[in-house]
């Protein structure tokens, strides 16, 4: 049986930030029916999804599930709408160059939310990487890697929440099988240019406020 660890962040501040919540939700709400319209795209296929992430719309929303030939980089700002759906991969892509199923590079701010799923192929790559300055922020949703469901490489992920998981684990001898299952760049994170928060989240065999890789490192702030 796994094990299963559940965060939502500042435990000792969670009451309060309850309370700031539902004194926020109305406003919010009142903000959210008064906003602009998002320029939404609805894609069904691999070749739209990849054009869609290269494009000016705002929100790139999934309408079927996808089999994903090559990994998938955002190079710009935008959201990325699961929308309940899938993406996958049946043939391997993982490469000196493509580590995951999304890549959030060079100039990308990418925020992922629809309850969805990214679901690697086993023992080939991981659901999503962040490389070059990239900024991720994940609201929730559900994560499936190889040795790592997220991997920061030089970039920031925020985990707000979701579910993260790994196939393959992890025998580099150093960390423990599930150790990586969120995992840094150490360089980078030393020089400060790569870090994780999270927030929320339920992590299989995973503690992020006791990580491995470095000894008791917390990801969670």
């Amino acid at each position: 049986m796994e094990d299963i660890y559940e965060t939502n962040g500042k435990n000792k501040k969670f009451i309060a930030t309850l309370i700031a919540v539902l004194l926020i939700v109305p406003f919010a709400f009142l903000l959210s029916a008064c906003g602009a319209n998002e320029d939404i795209i609805e894609v069904s296929t691999y070749a739209e999804l990849s054009a869609a992430l290269s494009g000016e719309h705002d929100v790139v929303k999934l309408t079927e599930d996808i089999d994903i030939d090559s990994t998938l980089v955002v190079t710009r700002e935008m959201t990325l709408d699961l929308n309940g759906h899938t993406l996958f991969n049946t043939k391997d892509i993982w490469s000196d160059d493509n580590w995951s199923i999304v890549e959030v590079g060079k100039d990308g701010n990418l925020t992922i939310n629809g309850n969805g799923k990214i679901d690697a192929k086993e023992n080939d790559c991981y659901a999503v990487d962040v490389a070059y300055g990239g900024k991720l922020a994940i609201e929730d949703g559900e994560f499936i890697g190889n040795i790592s469901a997220v991997y920061v490489y030089e970039g920031s992920a925020e985990i707000k929440g979701g579910k993260y998981s790994i196939k393959q684990l992890n025998e580099n001898g150093v960390e423990s099988a599930y150790g990586c299952t969120i995992n840094i760049y150490n360089q980078n994170q030393d020089a400060n240019k790569a870090s994780v928060s999270i927030i929320g989240g339920v992590f299989a065999n995973f503690n992020p406020t006791d990580k491995t890789q470095n000894a008791h490192d917390n990801l969670v702030p």
